[in-house]
């Protein structure tokens, strides 16, 4: 792996800074792929129709839009983050589509969740766990905060391993993806961490030997685009 370096505080600057761009960034250098990977992981939460979800890395809210939008009846879900800046543009947009009543948006650490075990039905993190400092902490801590035989799902950018796709996405991923992103975002910098951040990220395989080594059960992971994204499921 490439030693990337990942202080927290840097990296909280760095998500504050970007915020006002980082939605309309995400559909762009996607091509709007972004909003089924989302669709896709948060349909893999539960089976049930509603419950109490936690959203962790929840950035601008999507994710947690997603999830209420899914299961519209007695559903409740709450998105941490330790980006204000990212929590500022996530509390307007929920705002903005009614559902401040059914998402709660909070500041805090995802290797140090601030709630009591088992409170969750289920846990996601969408393109957050390679940003921690570290991701085994992460998933064990979505881990102890949800109910015996609730779900821990991350939907990840892993390093592809499609041969066919692999040098031409390496190629938009480190020179094509940072320029854009500088040039829309005004973001100095930040466009070359994410790639850097991706390369560093292990590969699916390894990801799911990780889930179980931190207690999951049944892991299994889906890769969608060409294995541009892996969605991994674990059940506690």
């Amino acid at each position: 792996m490439n030693n990337l370096s990942k202080n927290p505080f840097k990296i909280k600057a760095m998500f504050s800074s970007i915020a006002p761009r980082y939605d309309f960034l995400n559909r762009l250098l996607s091509f709007g792929r972004d909003i089924y990977w989302r669709r896709f992981a948060v349909n893999q939460l539960t089976d049930a129709g509603g419950g109490l979800f936690l959203d962790v890395a929840t950035g601008t809210g999507d994710v947690a839009i997603e999830i209420v939008r899914q299961h519209v009846f007695n559903t409740r879900v709450v998105g941490i983050d330790f980006s204000a800046g990212m929590l500022k543009m996530g509390t307007a947009k929920i705002v903005e589509k009614g559902y401040q009543k059914q998402i709660d948006l909070c500041f805090g650490d995802a290797t140090f969740l601030p709630f009591e075990d088992k409170t969750f039905d289920a846990a996601i993190i969408a393109f957050g766990i390679r940003n921690l400092s570290d991701y085994k902490s992460g998933i064990k801590e979505m881990m102890r905060v949800i109910k015996e035989g609730g779900r821990v799902v991350v939907l990840e950018f892993p390093r592809i391993q499609n041969r066919l796709f692999r040098k031409p996405f390496h190629l938009y991923l480190t020179k094509v993806l940072p320029c854009i992103g500088e040039i829309v975002s005004g973001g100095k910098g930040a466009y070359k961490y994410l790639p850097n951040s991706v390369l560093d990220f292990p590969e699916p395989e390894e990801l799911k030997k990780i889930m179980e080594h931190a207690g999951l059960r049944a892991v299994t992971y889906s890769k969608l685009t060409f294995g541009v994204v892996a969605v991994h499921i674990g059940i506690k």
